[in-house]
């Protein structure tokens, strides 16, 4: 979070956005006999940004389209989209779509899947409200409100069409998040022998209405983390517990929630606690088309406390390649147990699961040109 230059004339705006292709080979389809690149090569995603900064002002707005060329679907949706005032060189505020503030910030990881957090909606989580950041003396502080979720946008589904994971009404269940409040408290520390970093605590509760019982359930979550640097080394590490609650019709089963995103809904168990650990290596190469790689291993494991779920895990080795100019390129090898991106079982793997399942696998290419 820096300040714009409340001095500066006049004001500015920037127009961008990027191209991503995804290759990847899934081993749970190998029996398919996928072969033919068209099957395995696919457009990802196209952004596009729009920033500007007008003295004590700012903005952003990013829109995405999917494209699933398997089925043929198209989805679209903002990714954010803010305005944020700052009141002096230490404090702002900022109203709109914008990212929660909750755990390991910015991401609580490094690979293209993120960790088993962000399916959950706990991690790179985005809604609609009002925030406020006050940073001072090596602490930050945000307290934030969000009447509502980000909304449902362009797609089939009922309510998935969307970035980031919300509980969402599939039809069936009529759940929906409203009025949550966030405070997240960060202390950012440097010691003597070059390590240096921040640890904090992270607050969560907002309301659960059911459309069918008009009744209100409720969630809430903590977490804690830490971010340590030495050098080119980075280990994130993070624990979170997490309980939606929801007042569902007496026939429905309360042990888990639907949850939705990219116009996709699935299960996820109501109630869980999910910990986060990543180490990464960065090399900056002056002087070559390539300014920089990193390589990390990250790896997140989510117990879930409802009676008879069958626990989820996920471990990601990878790189980064930024070259000099709008190519960034991600290479993965995820490995997944009852997981909804890394094995057969979408609908069910981060719920119920299944306790016999094994280790799936899943090579991942990822290629953005920014512009």
């Amino acid at each position: 979070m820096s300040q714009p230059d409340s001095t500066e004339p006049g004001t500015s705006f920037h127009l961008g956005g990027a191209i991503r292709v995804n290759a990847f080979r899934k081993s749970w389809e190998s029996a398919q006999k996928r072969r033919k690149l068209s099957r395995n090569v696919r457009l990802d995603a196209v952004m596009l940004d729009l920033d500007f900064q007008s003295g004590r002002w700012d903005g952003s707005a990013q829109y995405r389209v999917y494209y699933y060329s398997d089925t043929g679907r198209t989805t679209h949706f903002p990714h954010h989209a803010w305005v944020g005032y700052w009141l002096d060189d230490r404090q702002k505020i900022q109203a709109g779509i914008q990212k929660v503030p909750f755990g390991l910030l910015p991401f609580a990881s490094n690979n293209f899947f993120f960790s088993l957090a962000f399916y959950a909606g706990l991690e790179d989580d985005y809604d609609a409200g009002i925030s406020y950041r006050r940073r001072q003396a090596g602490w930050v502080f945000d307290a934030s409100y969000f009447p509502a979720d980000e909304g449902s946008w362009g797609g089939n589904s009922n309510d998935s069409a969307r970035y980031s994971y919300d509980i969402v009404s599939d039809g069936v269940r009529e759940n929906r998040e409203r009025h949550q409040i966030n405070l997240r408290l960060a202390r950012e520390f440097a010691f003597d022998n070059g390590i240096h970093g921040e640890a904090g605590l992270s607050l969560q509760y907002g309301l659960l209405p059911n459309g069918i019982t008009g009744r209100n359930g409720h969630q809430d979550a903590e977490a804690v983390h830490t971010n340590l640097r030495y050098g080119n080394w980075n280990l994130k590490a993070e624990a979170i517990r997490y309980r939606y609650d929801v007042e569902n019709p007496a026939y429905q089963d309360d042990r888990y929630v639907v949850m939705g995103a990219y116009d996709f809904p699935y299960h996820v168990a109501a109630s869980g606690q999910i910990y986060v650990a990543s180490l990464s290596h960065s090399w900056d190469i002056p002087g070559s088309l390539l300014d920089s790689i990193t390589v990390y291993s990250d790896y997140s494991y989510f117990l879930k406390t409802e009676s008879g779920y069958s626990d989820s895990q996920q471990q990601v080795f990878g790189a980064g390649f930024d070259f000099d100019g709008p190519l960034y390129v991600t290479t993965d090898i995820a490995l997944g147990q009852n997981n909804a991106y890394i094995g057969p079982d979408f609908t069910n793997a981060l719920a119920a699961g299944n306790r016999d399942s094994g280790w799936s696998s899943r090579l991942n290419l990822n290629v953005a040109l920014y512009f």
